[in-house]
């Protein structure tokens, strides 16, 4: 329990931060016309704070032992309320750039092609690595690096922030994989023959520990590598290899403080997501073969091969793919055929973001004398030029 000298500090506080942020959202109202939703809900949520701090200065007004231990959970929630709109999505509206909302444009567009019935909005800050904030699913506030203005070569990653909003929308996928997880570890629990008491209970154990490994933060990270190249198609792959090998990182290495899965997890997650066409992309061929030579020289270790494994990748595929399916089901899976050589290098005015990105991987990968002069024509027509 906070005592009441600290609480009336608190209280005090909140007045000035909650008043401030009143004040800067009325001004974003009638600047950001496209981004009436999402500042209506943003004042929502201060609404929600305010009423919270009315509450907290009349315990401390009152000032009674037993009210005062009902201070601190109060404090917790205005913290709760406040945190997405003073961290993430204020600085991100008021710093918002041409650049920023050429991006938004482009996200708007693959999202409705993806079927994301529910999007109302989304906000853009070229300001950071990759990453999103899928705080309302209905607006989400996508984070990316400054280049991504000025280069495509990263871009497809953002199929994969896309896909955390897809998962924070539907609860029921995070269900469906820890299902996949646990009958596949239960099933493998019964195979084993006769064992050794000893054995029995240290193979178990490592069972035991490779279901909790694949935890929700996990699965989520899993599903968005498969939903990003599900969307984006091969570009999506190419560029997770790119990640890992840029990495440096051991391909294999399982480590439980990460919330992501080892990086050959998710490249063989994001292959396994092509369509068998786009596997079969010259392209691709490329890429994944610079993979190989790469894991080549590490070692799988039994903690990988057990956490891992192909069999279990494959069955966590199939159900992303089928819960993509299912709770979007308006949503198109990229696999559009990338034109002949003499025709590849053209770009239609109609063409979407993800054919885009997929000739651009392809001609980086196949011709990337041309790739400088073809990059500048593409950004001209995705609007981050002039």
């Amino acid at each position: 329990m906070a005592n009441l000298e600290y609480l009336k500090a608190k209280t005090a506080e909140y007045a000035v931060v909650l008043f401030r942020l009143d004040k800067e959202l009325q001004a974003l109202e009638s600047k950001k016309v496209e981004h009436q939703w999402l500042v209506n809900y943003l004042q929502g949520q201060l609404k929600d704070a305010q009423t919270l701090h009315k509450r907290l200065q009349s315990i401390v007004k009152i000032g009674h032992a037993r009210l005062l231990s009902r201070a601190l959970p109060i404090v917790h929630d205005i913290e709760f309320s406040t945190f997405i709109i003073n961290y993430h999505y204020l600085p991100a509206l008021q710093k918002e750039s041409q650049a920023d909302l050429a991006l938004r444009k482009l996200l708007l567009l693959s999202a409705k092609r993806c079927g994301f019935f529910w999007i109302k909005d989304i906000a853009v800050n070229l300001d950071g690595p990759l990453a999103t904030l899928p705080t309302p699913p209905e607006a989400p506030l996508i984070i990316s690096p400054p280049q991504q203005a000025v280069s495509l070569l990263e871009m497809p990653g953002l199929y994969h922030e896309l896909g955390h909003d897809v998962f924070q929308k539907f609860k029921e996928i995070a269900k469906t994989l820890d299902t996949v997880v646990y009958s596949y570890f239960h099933e493998l629990r019964q195979k084993s023959g006769p064992i050794a008491p000893n054995q029995k209970f240290e193979r178990n154990r490592k069972i035991d520990e490779a279901v909790q490994y694949w935890d929700r933060d996990r699965l989520n990270e899993i599903f968005c590598d498969i939903f990003g190249t599900f969307a984006c198609g091969a570009a999506h792959y190419i560029s997770c290899v790119d990640m890992g090998l840029r990495s440096g990182r051991e391909p294999f290495d399982v480590d439980f403080g990460d919330e992501h899965p080892p990086l050959s997890a998710r490249v063989y997650a994001c292959y396994k997501a092509l369509t068998p066409n786009q596997q079969s992309e010259q392209s691709v061929i490329t890429i994944r073969r610079a993979w190989e030579n790469y894991t080549k020289d590490y070692t799988q270790e039994y903690d990988f091969k057990l956490i891992c494994s192909e069999a279990l990748l494959n069955l966590i595929v199939e159900a992303a793919i089928s819960d993509i399916h299912k709770f979007l089901p308006n949503s198109h899976r990229y696999e559009v055929p990338l034109p002949g050589d003499g025709q590849i290098q053209e770009i239609p005015l109609d063409a979407s973001l993800e054919d885009i990105l997929n000739r651009a991987a392809h001609i980086l990968l196949t011709c990337p004398e041309c790739y400088e002069a073809w990059e500048a024509k593409a950004f001209k027509i995705l609007g981050f030029c002039d």
